[in-house]
């Protein structure tokens, strides 16, 4: 199943179905005007009428990178794979271990397995937008059973990217 972001920015965009539906929505607020400022991200699911139908997740953000993520109510931790890597890694709520590796600013989210990582197949790709294509986050069968941890890890790993990338010198 695919889903196509409406704006290129993983803190305030919606996810639009092939039928040209909005199914989630991302949005980032201000929750605290300290300096640096605190923002909470929130990965809502909304109905077919596009009334809010449950949240999937939220996630605060402090200095640029997640503090404290949560995922249907359960806290969620992600690591980096390596110390000086780029992928990270986090255990789903349905107990297994997945990780968004990068590669050309697309990533995908595959089961974390200590050998055979490059056989895996994947839960999720993105792929950056091209032209006048948008971005798209692409979700196999198996990415479908943890939809939640998917986008509410994505916005986080690509948040967290993009922050970086903002800061370094040119």
């Amino acid at each position: 199943m695919n889903f196509s972001l409406l704006s290129d920015n993983p803190f305030n965009t919606s996810l639009v179905s092939s039928e040209g539906r909005i199914v989630y929505r991302i949005e980032t607020l201000t929750t605290s005007y300290t300096t640096p400022a605190t923002l909470t991200t929130s990965v809502t699911k909304l109905a077919p009428n596009g009334q809010l139908e449950a949240e999937l997740g939220r996630i605060v953000w402090q200095s640029g990178r997640p503090s404290t993520v949560v995922v249907h109510g359960h806290e969620l931790y992600i690591a980096r794979s390596k110390l000086w890597g780029s992928s990270r890694t986090f255990t789903a709520l349905n107990g297994q271990s997945y990780k968004w590796s990068f590669d050309n600013g697309s990533s995908l989210v595959s089961q974390n397995m200590a050998s055979n990582d490059s056989k895996q197949a994947p839960a999720a790709t993105y792929s950056p937008p091209t032209g006048l294509n948008p971005g798209l986050i692409h979700f196999t069968p198996h990415g479908l059973t943890i939809t939640g941890d998917v986008l509410v890890t994505f916005v986080c790993v690509e948040g967290e990217r993009r922050n970086s990338q903002r800061r370094r010198p040119l």
